[in-house]
């Protein structure tokens, strides 16, 4: 139902948000991959950043929303070296959002992964927004509200159902079957 209701062909379901970026995070990177974080990301981001650098990735922090500085930091680093981009989808301090599709672009210029936990926008914000409905329908979160794709746009989405839906579950859903049967693993 998750899958469905996100357009996607599949989900992985966790029992947490917390546990699901400890364990996903430092298997995306490995011992030789960079994860640039948003200064502002959750704290279960911070430390799953932390876990991986501690397991040989490197951690590089940006100022937040600050899509210039991310860039200078990116163009120190091949584009064959994997990259992840770390943001929230709704910033549970702020409320404020990433301008997705501009984060996209950049890290499709930069080979990069876009890794968003959308923990306090799914059930919230979703599809077609308009005048009438400016958090759009259906909940399905930040990035069918920019009308993005997760495989194309190689967005890694990480939401839970402890929000919206008041349940004890997190999921995340990517395009990439290898990463996929890694995580799965």
């Amino acid at each position: 139902e998750l899958a469905k209701l996100l357009g996607v062909p599949d989900v992985l379901v966790f029992p947490s948000v917390t546990l699901l970026q400890m364990g996903v995070l430092p298997l995306l990177t490995g011992n030789n991959g960079v994860i640039f974080g948003d200064i502002a990301a959750h704290r279960c981001i911070y430390e799953a950043c932390c876990l991986a650098q501690h397991k040989g990735a490197q951690f590089i922090q940006y100022r937040h929303n600050d899509l210039n500085d991310l860039a200078e930091k990116q163009v120190k680093y091949p584009l064959e070296q994997v990259k992840i981009i770390v943001i929230d989808g709704v910033y549970s301090m702020s409320a404020d959002f990433p301008d997705l599709p501009a984060y996209v672009r950049l890290a499709k210029e930069y080979n990069a992964l876009i890794y968003m936990d959308d923990a306090h926008g799914f059930g919230i914000l979703g599809e077609n927004p308009s005048s009438d409905m400016p958090y759009g329908y259906k909940g399905s979160g930040m990035v069918n509200y920019f009308d993005l794709r997760f495989a194309e746009d190689n967005i890694i989405y990480v939401a839970g159902l402890s929000k919206a839906y008041s349940s004890y579950a997190a999921f995340l859903t990517c395009g990439d079957r290898q990463i996929q049967t890694n995580f799965r693993n």
